[in-house]
Protein backbone atom coordinates (compact mmCIF):
# COMPACT_ATOMS: atom_id res chain seq x y z
CA UNK A 1 0.00 0.00 0.00
CA UNK A 2 1.02 3.31 -1.16
CA UNK A 3 1.86 5.90 2.26
CA UNK A 4 3.15 9.48 1.64
CA UNK A 5 5.82 9.67 4.37
CA UNK A 6 4.37 13.49 5.35
CA UNK A 7 1.45 12.00 6.93
CA UNK A 8 2.65 8.89 8.88
CA UNK A 9 4.60 10.95 11.89
CA UNK A 10 7.68 11.58 13.01
CA UNK A 11 9.68 8.26 12.59
CA UNK A 12 9.37 8.82 8.86
CA UNK A 13 9.97 12.52 9.06
CA UNK A 14 13.16 11.44 10.73
CA UNK A 15 13.85 9.07 7.62
CA UNK A 16 13.36 11.49 5.32
CA UNK A 17 15.26 14.42 6.66
CA UNK A 18 18.79 11.56 7.53
CA UNK A 19 18.57 9.29 4.67
CA UNK A 20 18.02 12.01 1.73
CA UNK A 21 20.36 14.59 2.91
CA UNK A 22 23.38 12.33 1.43
CA UNK A 23 21.38 11.67 -1.16
CA UNK A 24 20.80 15.33 -2.55
CA UNK A 25 24.45 16.23 -2.03
CA UNK A 26 27.08 16.43 -4.44
CA UNK A 27 28.22 13.09 -4.16
CA UNK A 28 27.28 10.00 -6.79
CA UNK A 29 27.86 6.74 -6.34
CA UNK A 30 28.59 4.27 -10.09
CA UNK A 31 28.28 0.61 -9.51
CA UNK A 32 30.48 -0.91 -12.72
CA UNK A 33 31.72 -4.50 -13.26
CA UNK A 34 34.15 -3.23 -16.19
CA UNK A 35 31.94 -3.27 -18.89
CA UNK A 36 30.79 0.15 -19.49
CA UNK A 37 32.28 3.66 -19.91
CA UNK A 38 30.91 5.65 -17.04
CA UNK A 39 30.81 9.25 -18.26
CA UNK A 40 32.28 12.02 -15.37
CA UNK A 41 31.49 15.59 -15.77
CA UNK A 42 33.97 18.22 -14.80
CA UNK A 43 33.82 22.00 -14.43
CA UNK A 44 37.07 24.11 -14.81
CA UNK A 45 38.34 25.17 -11.68
CA UNK A 46 37.00 22.48 -9.62
CA UNK A 47 38.29 19.16 -8.72
CA UNK A 48 36.58 15.70 -8.93
CA UNK A 49 37.65 13.14 -6.50
CA UNK A 50 36.78 9.07 -7.34
CA UNK A 51 36.66 7.21 -4.62
CA UNK A 52 37.71 3.48 -4.89
CA UNK A 53 38.48 2.50 -1.32
CA UNK A 54 41.95 1.92 -2.72
CA UNK A 55 45.15 3.45 -4.58
CA UNK A 56 44.87 2.63 -7.91
CA UNK A 57 47.60 0.67 -9.41
CA UNK A 58 47.50 2.73 -13.13
CA UNK A 59 46.00 5.37 -14.23
CA UNK A 60 45.78 6.24 -18.29
CA UNK A 61 44.22 9.23 -19.63
CA UNK A 62 43.45 9.39 -23.35
CA UNK A 63 45.28 13.10 -23.28
CA UNK A 64 47.58 13.89 -20.63
CA UNK A 65 48.14 17.53 -21.73
CA UNK A 66 44.38 18.83 -20.22
CA UNK A 67 44.02 17.36 -17.10
CA UNK A 68 46.10 17.30 -14.14
CA UNK A 69 45.38 13.57 -12.46
CA UNK A 70 46.93 12.27 -9.22
CA UNK A 71 46.59 9.23 -7.03
CA UNK A 72 45.73 9.64 -3.59
CA UNK A 73 45.75 7.04 -0.34
CA UNK A 74 42.04 5.77 -1.47
CA UNK A 75 41.83 6.66 -5.29
CA UNK A 76 42.57 9.66 -7.88
CA UNK A 77 41.29 13.57 -8.56
CA UNK A 78 41.40 15.13 -11.53
CA UNK A 79 41.63 19.09 -12.14
CA UNK A 80 40.83 19.70 -15.92
CA UNK A 81 42.99 22.47 -17.32
CA UNK A 82 40.58 23.52 -20.38
CA UNK A 83 37.31 22.06 -21.50
CA UNK A 84 38.60 19.13 -23.02
CA UNK A 85 37.18 15.45 -23.76
CA UNK A 86 38.94 12.27 -23.47
CA UNK A 87 39.06 8.31 -22.00
CA UNK A 88 40.29 7.67 -18.39
CA UNK A 89 40.67 3.93 -17.40
CA UNK A 90 41.85 3.01 -13.64
CA UNK A 91 43.49 -0.55 -13.32
CA UNK A 92 43.54 -2.59 -10.65
CA UNK A 93 44.43 -6.40 -10.22
CA UNK A 94 42.55 -8.03 -13.17
CA UNK A 95 39.60 -4.95 -12.67
CA UNK A 96 39.09 -2.05 -15.32
CA UNK A 97 37.14 0.93 -14.55
CA UNK A 98 36.42 2.91 -17.40
CA UNK A 99 35.77 6.42 -17.57
CA UNK A 100 35.02 9.31 -20.47
CA UNK A 101 35.81 12.86 -19.22
CA UNK A 102 33.48 15.84 -20.15
CA UNK A 103 32.74 19.35 -19.39
CA UNK A 104 29.92 19.72 -17.53
CA UNK A 105 28.24 22.13 -19.65
CA UNK A 106 24.60 23.04 -18.54
CA UNK A 107 24.60 19.53 -16.18
CA UNK A 108 25.50 19.37 -13.19
CA UNK A 109 29.18 18.76 -12.09
CA UNK A 110 30.60 15.40 -10.75
CA UNK A 111 32.53 16.91 -6.66
CA UNK A 112 33.09 13.36 -5.64
CA UNK A 113 32.51 9.95 -7.09
CA UNK A 114 31.97 6.73 -5.10
CA UNK A 115 33.20 3.49 -7.60
CA UNK A 116 32.04 0.25 -6.03
CA UNK A 117 32.94 -3.08 -8.09
CA UNK A 118 30.00 -5.20 -8.41
CA UNK A 119 29.30 -8.30 -10.07
CA UNK A 120 28.34 -8.12 -13.62
CA UNK A 121 25.11 -9.78 -12.65
CA UNK A 122 23.77 -7.08 -10.49
CA UNK A 123 24.30 -4.03 -13.34
CA UNK A 124 22.87 -6.04 -16.18
CA UNK A 125 19.08 -5.37 -17.20
CA UNK A 126 16.05 -6.93 -15.24
CA UNK A 127 15.09 -9.70 -17.92
CA UNK A 128 18.98 -10.58 -18.32
CA UNK A 129 19.47 -11.70 -14.34
CA UNK A 130 19.07 -15.38 -14.62
CA UNK A 131 20.89 -18.36 -13.65
CA UNK A 132 21.37 -21.00 -10.25
CA UNK A 133 21.86 -17.80 -8.58
CA UNK A 134 18.48 -16.91 -7.92
CA UNK A 135 17.15 -19.27 -5.45
CA UNK A 136 13.69 -17.74 -5.38
CA UNK A 137 11.43 -14.92 -7.12
CA UNK A 138 8.36 -13.00 -5.73
CA UNK A 139 5.80 -10.93 -8.07
CA UNK A 140 5.34 -7.63 -6.04
CA UNK A 141 3.78 -5.14 -8.71
CA UNK A 142 3.94 -2.19 -6.35
CA UNK A 143 3.19 1.36 -8.08
CA UNK A 144 3.43 4.97 -6.67
CA UNK A 145 3.67 8.35 -8.31
CA UNK A 146 5.64 11.49 -6.92
CA UNK A 147 4.92 15.04 -8.23
CA UNK A 148 2.92 13.94 -10.78
CA UNK A 149 6.36 13.61 -13.24
CA UNK A 150 7.49 10.26 -12.46
CA UNK A 151 6.35 6.64 -11.35
CA UNK A 152 8.21 3.70 -9.94
CA UNK A 153 6.96 0.36 -10.29
CA UNK A 154 9.15 -2.51 -8.08
CA UNK A 155 8.34 -5.31 -10.11
CA UNK A 156 9.67 -8.16 -8.30
CA UNK A 157 11.67 -9.32 -5.24
CA UNK A 158 14.56 -12.04 -6.19
CA UNK A 159 17.04 -13.81 -3.15
CA UNK A 160 20.41 -14.27 -4.41
CA UNK A 161 23.68 -15.94 -3.07
CA UNK A 162 21.23 -18.21 -0.63
CA UNK A 163 19.37 -15.66 0.42
CA UNK A 164 21.98 -13.58 1.85
CA UNK A 165 20.93 -10.61 -1.02
CA UNK A 166 17.71 -9.41 -2.03
CA UNK A 167 17.29 -7.94 -5.33
CA UNK A 168 14.05 -5.71 -5.79
CA UNK A 169 13.57 -4.84 -9.75
CA UNK A 170 12.32 -1.97 -10.31
CA UNK A 171 10.62 0.31 -13.52
CA UNK A 172 10.98 4.24 -13.73
CA UNK A 173 8.56 6.34 -15.72
CA UNK A 174 9.21 9.59 -16.90
CA UNK A 175 5.77 11.15 -17.09
CA UNK A 176 6.68 14.88 -17.21
CA UNK A 177 7.77 16.98 -20.85
CA UNK A 178 11.02 17.02 -19.62
CA UNK A 179 14.48 14.31 -19.69
CA UNK A 180 14.90 13.77 -15.65
CA UNK A 181 18.30 13.01 -14.29
CA UNK A 182 17.86 8.88 -12.30
CA UNK A 183 20.77 11.26 -9.66
CA UNK A 184 17.06 13.03 -8.97
CA UNK A 185 15.77 9.99 -7.63
CA UNK A 186 16.40 8.75 -4.28
CA UNK A 187 15.53 5.21 -3.53
CA UNK A 188 16.61 3.84 0.31
CA UNK A 189 15.92 0.59 1.83
CA UNK A 190 14.65 1.18 5.40
CA UNK A 191 13.23 -1.06 8.29
CA UNK A 192 11.82 0.39 11.09
CA UNK A 193 13.08 4.29 11.61
CA UNK A 194 16.86 3.09 10.07
CA UNK A 195 18.32 2.93 6.50
CA UNK A 196 19.42 -0.43 5.82
CA UNK A 197 23.51 -0.31 6.13
CA UNK A 198 24.44 -2.42 3.42
CA UNK A 199 22.54 -1.68 0.06
CA UNK A 200 23.06 -0.43 -3.20
CA UNK A 201 20.97 1.53 -6.32
CA UNK A 202 22.10 0.90 -10.27
CA UNK A 203 19.53 2.01 -12.94
CA UNK A 204 20.76 1.18 -16.38
CA UNK A 205 21.52 4.64 -17.45
CA UNK A 206 21.58 7.97 -15.88
CA UNK A 207 19.13 9.65 -17.97
CA UNK A 208 15.18 9.10 -18.88
CA UNK A 209 13.52 11.37 -21.74
CA UNK A 210 10.22 12.52 -21.12
CA UNK A 211 7.40 9.67 -21.83
CA UNK A 212 10.17 6.83 -21.65
CA UNK A 213 10.65 3.88 -18.93
CA UNK A 214 13.84 2.97 -17.23
CA UNK A 215 14.73 -0.10 -15.19
CA UNK A 216 16.69 -0.61 -12.32
CA UNK A 217 17.05 -2.61 -9.00
CA UNK A 218 17.80 -1.85 -5.28
CA UNK A 219 20.31 -4.81 -3.70
CA UNK A 220 20.02 -4.83 -0.37
CA UNK A 221 22.32 -7.71 1.91
CA UNK A 222 22.37 -9.49 4.79
CA UNK A 223 18.42 -9.13 5.13
CA UNK A 224 16.81 -12.43 5.16
CA UNK A 225 13.43 -12.31 4.35
CA UNK A 226 12.42 -9.29 6.86
CA UNK A 227 9.32 -6.92 5.99
CA UNK A 228 11.19 -3.24 4.78
CA UNK A 229 10.12 -0.08 3.32
CA UNK A 230 11.46 1.12 0.10
CA UNK A 231 11.51 5.09 0.86
CA UNK A 232 11.32 6.99 -2.61
CA UNK A 233 12.32 10.71 -2.99
CA UNK A 234 11.99 12.92 -5.97
CA UNK A 235 12.81 17.01 -5.52
CA UNK A 236 10.43 17.31 -2.79
CA UNK A 237 8.55 14.47 -2.66
CA UNK A 238 8.52 11.45 -0.14
CA UNK A 239 6.69 8.56 -0.59
CA UNK A 240 7.57 4.68 0.62
CA UNK A 241 5.86 1.04 -0.56
CA UNK A 242 5.81 -1.72 1.56
CA UNK A 243 7.33 -4.82 1.07
CA UNK A 244 5.79 -7.51 3.40
CA UNK A 245 8.44 -10.13 4.72
CA UNK A 246 7.94 -13.84 2.67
Amino acid sequence: MQSKLVSVGLASSLICTSVFASISGDKRTILTSGEKVHPIRYQLGQSTLLYFGFKPETVICGNKNYFNIEKIKEGITVQPLANFSTNLTVVSGNKRYLFFLMPSGGAKSDGFVDVRWVPSSVVKPVRVVTGQAIKNVREIGKRIKLNADVELTVLQEKFIDNGRRRVFELELKNLSKVTISTREIGIVGVVGAKAIQSQLTVWEDEEIGSGKSLLGRVIVSHMSRKALDIVVAFRRSNTKIQVKSN
